[in-house]
């Protein structure tokens, strides 16, 4: 079983609802048509908008369990027919080459690529998938150097919901390893069903944060020319106190 799939559906009720970087994708795929291309698109939060706004698009995750509520939402949806759900690893992934006008990885996803062999293996596969001028478009958090160091182990509840009819309860521990660039993750999901009865699921997985030139220079190595660096979903400038580190690169043809 994949690591993932025993958290589709929480992870879905994690992120259902954010949706500041919809009207992001909504712009770019305005500006270079379709078909799209999203890494590690998990449950379909973005590919169901984008679907809905008329673009077809190709979703690839690792997760079947993930797949199977994003295929769920699309037929819900009526979008079936626009979307092409593929169970693959972005690191070997085989695309169609020279296809995609647009690729993206949404949401901090790049980050579970932990080593630079890893990330070289997921941009040289997109990098193949993308037409001559495509776009690549990767967003990461920011980095905080003194918000990192205070990631030493303590559980702290992030959200509460109602989930099935159970009442779920998500806790957060965080290790950060400055040096190595890693932040060692552990969910808690706490579940009390309606005669009171609690369960508890624990998922651990490591994350690695990078820094705007180490970016840079990674997809330069990876064959791609940087376009722009935005600090956030409105295209401001990227400054330290940006909340998103966005960039945009295009295949060096």
């Amino acid at each position: 079983m994949n690591l993932y799939d025993p958290f589709a559906r929480y992870y879905d009720a994690d992120f259902r609802h954010f949706h500041d970087d919809v009207p992001f994708y909504r712009e770019w795929a305005r500006r270079t048509g379709d078909p799209i291309l999203e890494l590690m698109c998990g449950t379909g939060r973005v590919l169901v908008p984008l679907a809905s706004a008329g673009y077809r698009l190709t979703g690839v995750d690792l997760s079947p369990a993930m797949l199977a509520l994003a295929s769920e939402r699309l037929a819900a949806e009526g979008l079936a027919d626009r979307v092409t759900l593929i169970e693959a690893d972005v690191r070997g992934m085989v695309l169609p080459e020279n296809h995609f006008p647009l690729a993206f990885v949404a949401v901090n996803s790049f980050m579970h690529l932990t080593t630079i062999e890893d990330q070289l293996a997921a941009l040289a596969a997109v990098r193949r998938a993308l037409t001559r001028k495509g776009t690549l478009i990767i967003d990461l958090f920011n980095p905080d150097p003194l918000a990192i160091t205070r990631e030493d182990g303590r559980m702290q509840l992030e959200r509460s919901y109602e989930l099935d009819g159970r009442y779920v309860q998500k806790f957060v521990v965080i290790e950060s390893d400055a040096a190595e660039q890693l932040s060692h993750v552990t969910f808690i999901y706490d579940e009390t069903a309606a005669d009171g009865a609690l369960s508890r699921r624990t998922m651990q997985f490591t994350m690695r944060w990078l820094y705007r030139f180490e970016l840079e220079h990674l997809l330069a190595r990876a064959g791609f020319t940087l376009r722009a660096i935005y600090g956030n979903y409105d295209l401001e400038p990227y400054t330290s106190a940006s909340p998103r580190l966005i960039a945009v690169a295009s295949p060096r043809r």
